[in-house]
């Protein structure tokens, strides 16, 4: 069964890992230029206020009744070891689902962040693991390279999801097999991360509006809204995202690792 690996600071692989940037003026070298908050952007984000109200109040309790479902089969005696794998299966994604539909309303809402200490490859970790039915059919591997030590305040849960989405855009694009490899450093103030995988890469008609809401490729089903939640959710944190060239696509992200105000820290008041 494929399983998370998590490579130690320590090991001689560590000039391998994902995390290689050094820090301009501007917060990064050598990235694909996107303004930290172009006003197009911003209001794009804000027309998705009336949308994301309909889909939380349609989608709330037939959800509800697949995880109580879910729940139901999981406590029947009889059911088969399979049935209650599957119902399990079916549990966490519909718990996940209901989790989302809360942030799609915090955003909305402009709901103010609940932010806790939390040791960032936990949340890398818990991410992953969440993934790898997926990763496992398709003969992905998940590697990280995370310190122990590095910790910052964050929503949770929020702050997962960011890296479920990035692992999840990586496992689409590499349905035959390959790697995704996720690496982290300190950096004066800040964290940056790096999700890095061994696909096909971002296509070139997108990488300028990659951030914009309804922007996608390479999904015959996609919506366009993850990546733009995505960042929108480390522009919450007070940090940004963006991406770099690579062989396949990669994504870094800067956190502070103290709490700072989001608005001072991107300019907008």
């Amino acid at each position: 069964m494929l399983q998370v690996h998590e490579r130690h600071r320590t090991t001689t692989t560590l000039d391998a890992s994902p995390i290689q940037i050094d820090l301009n003026e501007n917060g990064s070298t050598g990235t694909i230029p996107l303004p930290s908050r172009p006003e197009s952007w911003q209001k794009r984000i804000s027309s998705m206020g009336w949308l994301t109200t309909s889909i939380v109040h349609d989608l709330r309790n037939p959800l509800g009744t697949v995880f109580a479902g879910a729940e139901m089969l999981m406590q029947l005696d009889p059911a088969s070891t399979q049935t209650k794998r599957l119902a399990a299966n079916i549990h966490r994604a519909a718990g996940r689902m209901r989790e989302l539909l809360a942030d799609l309303a915090a955003v909305s809402c402009g709901n103010r962040l609940t932010l806790e200490i939390c040791r960032v490859r936990d949340v890398i970790i818990a991410a992953s693991e969440a993934a790898l039915p997926a990763a496992e059919k398709q003969s992905v591997q998940i590697l990280t390279d995370v310190p122990d030590d590095l910790g910052m305040p964050l929503e949770r849960s929020r702050i997962e999801r960011v890296f479920f989405n990035l692992i999840t855009n990586a496992l689409d694009a590499m349905p035959h097999g390959g790697k995704i490899s996720i690496g982290a450093r300190k950096a004066d103030n800040c964290a940056l991360i790096a999700v890095e995988d061994t696909g096909p890469g971002i296509p070139r008609g997108i990488r300028g509006r990659l951030f914009e809401p309804f922007v996608t490729a390479g999904k015959d089903h996609g919506l366009g809204l993850g990546l733009a939640l995505a960042r929108q959710t480390v522009l919450d944190h007070g940090g940004d995202m963006w991406t770099e060239p690579a062989p396949g696509a990669r994504f870094v992200m800067r956190l502070p690792l103290t709490r700072v105000s989001a608005a001072a820290s991107n300019g907008t008041s």
